[in-house]
């Protein structure tokens, strides 16, 4: 193995240690700045033609490229660089140490991620590495939110193919599902609550509607299963409503999050939505709904045929001896962003766990497996 595993364990080190919050998640969230130019300096370092373009203030994407003879296919190594925030966590950026498993927030999620893929650049350049295709290494500001990172980075980079390292526990997956959230609002009367003749209580009226969905959640995840991803499923984590004590509420509003598996679209989604609307209005004359989309992120899925996955495949048969684990991932990822671009996309990242809770590690000898094994898909996939 020509990966370097006390690079790998001292880098996730470091990029533990520095504060990458996403701060549209928590105030307090430090962005990509200064993680992103720790990555664009070691990238340099490495003489992989890095260059850090900022997005919004603070809020930057950091890509690097080794190019290749130009006679073969380019391939992207992606990972983001914002975590989710530390409430609850203690002292989330030490990057601790203990029993071959190094903790903090975004050890898991997906700074060893990080570190693999720049022991790929650091392997290339130290045994002087040349592959036909080029080879891109890509890190993202922003999956945790919005996605401004991916969305950028691919009005300007186009590979043939890609690998987005979110963890898997070093299995290939291959599918995840997405998500709709649509706002509905109901509409009533203002009115005093001691003249309940001439109120129209918008609050009421949205009860019909979330009857009607949690009926259809009951059913849903029977009606709609994906045999990686699992169930499609829809549930209302936000309701607001009225003005004030003893007055009719004017409107009612939920946001109802809705999640996809592989081929489900926004039209199908919202029909589905409209329908749940038609029933409930059904129930009461003054019943009168809104929806609004507010966000949609679609589900992915790449064939186990493509050459990408054949290739990551046998990169991992090289190293283990025994064929992957294939999996779906029941969340959404920026790997959709690549394959709506026309990148065929494939997902793998290291083992470890606590993904987006109290106490996250990752385990320090599989981020130096996965280095290798996305090195040896390059050499097969560029070649």
């Amino acid at each position: 193995m020509i990966i370097d595993s006390d690079f790998t364990t001292k880098t996730l080190q470091k990029l533990v240690q520095i504060n990458s919050v996403n701060p549209q998640l928590d105030s307090s969230g430090a962005g990509e700045l200064e993680i992103g130019r720790y990555i664009h300096k070691l990238l340099q370092e490495f003489e992989a033609d890095s260059v850090m373009d900022e997005i919004k203030p603070g809020r930057v994407n950091v890509t690097g490229r080794i190019k290749g003879v130009g006679t073969g296919k380019s391939l992207m190594l992606n990972a983001h660089m914002d975590t989710v925030g530390v409430k609850g966590m203690v002292d989330p950026f030490s990057g601790k140490i203990e029993n071959g498993k190094l903790y903090g927030r975004g050890a898991y999620d997906m700074k060893g991620s990080i570190a693999a893929i720049l022991a790929v650049a650091k392997a290339m350049h130290d045994h002087k590495i040349q592959l036909n295709g080029d080879l891109v290494f890509s890190f993202v500001a922003d999956e945790e939110h919005e996605s401004i990172g991916a969305q950028e980075l691919i009005k300007t980079i186009k590979t043939d193919a890609a690998i987005v390292t979110e963890p898997t526990n070093l299995a290939i997956c291959t599918a995840h599902r997405g998500f709709g959230i649509f706002k509905i609002t109901t509409e009533g009367k203002t009115a005093h609550g001691g003249n309940h003749h001439l109120g129209v209580d918008a609050n009421s009226l949205m009860g019909y509607l979330l009857a009607e969905i949690s009926e259809w959640s009951k059913t849903l995840s029977g009606h709609k299963l994906h045999p990686l991803c699992g169930e499609a499923s829809i549930h209302v984590p936000l309701i607001k409503g009225g003005r004030s004590l003893f007055v009719f509420s004017h409107e009612c509003e939920i946001c109802a999050e809705r999640r996809t598996i592989p081929g489900e679209t926004q039209k199908e989604v919202t029909q589905e939505l409209q329908k749940l609307v038609s029933i409930a209005s059904g129930k009461d004359d003054r019943f009168n709904a809104i929806i609004e989309p507010i966000l949609w992120r679609s589900p992915y899925e790449i064939s186990p045929d493509s050459t990408i996955v054949k290739k990551l495949e046998d990169a991992y048969i090289k190293k283990n001896q025994i064929k992957p684990e294939y999996i779906g991932h029941t969340w959404w990822e920026d790997s959709a962003i690549f394959g709506e671009a026309g990148i065929e996309t494939v997902i793998i990242g290291p083992k470890g766990g606590g993904i987006h809770e109290d106490v996250e590690w990752a385990e320090l000898d599989s981020v130096s497996d996965l280095g290798e094994i996305l090195l040896n898909t390059a050499l097969l996939f560029c070649e």
